[in-house]
């Protein structure tokens, strides 16, 4: 017997040879310019460590000193009978992989090795849209909290009605794209349950303007509510990226990054917390974060209190001076300064081969100014306030990268199985990490 087709298997047809792609590709700082970092802010921002040693091995402890410890007296005897350690946790980092593919026919492959110009326009095309295909599913998880989890439909308003999602915050739309397969589940704790009988549904149809999703149980098939999907399984998310066991999201088991929700969550880590090993409770805002809530505030004076409060914290890890928000808020804020927003142009290294720069506003406070910068990642009235040199994405390689095997599969492409045909890889083998948890915070905005 056969291996049965794969519906969403689909070949490009109108490629070039793997060499010309190589050559395409080889000047890295356009590629990550354009295609990766231009609107991806916190993703150009963040320290990175794409070295051999940036990620290697089982896991990567990242050591954290939370308290300097308790001990101390105005009576030496006293002091030393009572001294104590300073307070240490290390949190043991694991990779999470990040893949996106796209198949090319060998017979397209050998009529293009005599005529590359002809297919140069297809073949950037194709290989762009891998490059911005895995570059923005990492700048997205960089804020996620590691459940794959892309929008959500049951938890607020949203709702589901013949196979149309309207998504419970409408911002969340623009992580779907057309013919993605997706899951819809549930969460209670660390486990994540799929929907009755696991139906996938097909994305057919974006409307960013409504924040609606439409979905149908069969590839590029009618719109139809996919077997067992309801609002009891609010959760949606891409195939693959959700692992449905129990303790499925506990940090050593999830398979996306470990992003911003996961480091800085809106909601206390509690006492059967374990964070890449560590149990946060015991010092839940050194060691997860401070949480703050905007209330009736305006976002400015919000996002003012908040910082004020994060500062007085006095870590040693200095004041915070990076906030991201999504658009609509940045917008929002934009508007209510009218006349008196101040702005700044940031310039950010993004590696040695790359620089790039955009506006930022600049907000002040009682510990000086501190720069806010608008990221379509951002999920819905959030903000994160960073103290951006405790951050770093560790990465085994370029982020993203074409994934090959030097030495042996080093042309790009990898032979398919009984098929007459080459697979092209583009990813990464990543995650985020902080040392410093507790000099940022996450901020629920008014709007």
């Amino acid at each position: 017997m056969g291996t049965p087709a794969n519906p969403a298997l689909a070949y490009s047809n109108s490629q070039d040879n793997l060499q010309v792609l190589k050559q395409l590709y080889s000047d890295d700082a356009w590629v990550m310019k354009d295609l990766v970092f231009n609107k991806n802010r916190f993703l150009s921002m963040v320290d990175k460590d794409e070295t051999e040693m940036g990620l290697g091995g089982l896991n990567f402890p990242i050591p954290v000193l939370y308290d300097v410890g308790g001990g101390g007296s105005a009576n030496l005897g006293t002091a030393q009978t009572y001294q104590t350690a300073p307070a240490t946790a290390s949190f043991l980092l694991t990779t999470v992989n990040v893949y996106r593919v796209g198949s090319i026919q060998n017979q397209f492959l050998r009529a293009s090795a005599q005529n590359i110009g002809a297919f140069m326009p297809a073949a950037k095309m194709n290989v762009k849209s891998l490059y911005m295909g895995a570059a923005n599913d990492i700048a997205y998880q960089m804020f996620s909290d590691g459940s794959g989890t892309r929008g959500t439909y049951g938890l607020g308003a949203g709702s589901i009605v013949a196979g149309v999602i309207t998504l419970d915050n409408l911002g969340q739309v623009y992580q779907f794209s057309v013919n993605m397969a997706l899951n819809s589940f549930s969460i209670a704790g660390q486990t994540a349950t799929q929907s009755t009988g696991g139906a996938i549904g097909y994305v057919v149809a974006v409307d960013t303007g409504a924040g609606t999703v439409s979905v149908s149980p069969t590839l590029q098939g009618a719109i139809a509510t996919p077997s067992g999907w309801s609002t009891a399984f609010p959760y949606l998310g891409r195939a693959g990226d959700t692992l449905f066991s129990t303790n499925g999201l506990n940090s050593a088991n999830m398979l996306c990054i470990a992003g911003l929700g996961a480091w800085i969550p809106s909601v206390a880590p509690g006492q059967s917390d374990s964070f890449f090993t560590q149990n946060r409770s015991v010092s839940p805002t050194k060691l997860a974060g401070l949480r703050f809530s905007g209330g009736s505030e305006s976002i400015q004076d919000c996002l003012i209190d908040a910082t004020n409060q994060l500062a007085a914290q006095s870590s040693e890890a200095g004041d915070p001076d990076v906030i991201y928000i999504n658009p609509v808020s940045y917008q929002t804020l934009v508007k209510n300064l009218t006349g008196q927003g101040q702005y700044q142009m940031i310039r950010a290294k993004v590696n040695e081969e790359v620089e790039i720069s955009f506006k930022a506003l600049v907000l002040p406070t009682a510990n000086g100014e501190i720069s806010i910068i608008q990221d379509r990642n951002c999920p819905g009235q959030t903000a994160y306030i960073t103290t951006m040199k405790t951050w770093k994405l560790r990465s085994l390689g370029k982020i993203p990268q074409f994934l090959t095997f030097p030495g042996f599969y080093d042309m790009l492409g990898f032979p398919i199985p009984g098929q007459d045909a080459v697979e092209i890889r583009v990813g990464g083998y990543l995650n985020l990490s902080c040392n410093a948890p507790g000099a940022n915070a996450v901020v629920a905005l008014p709007q």
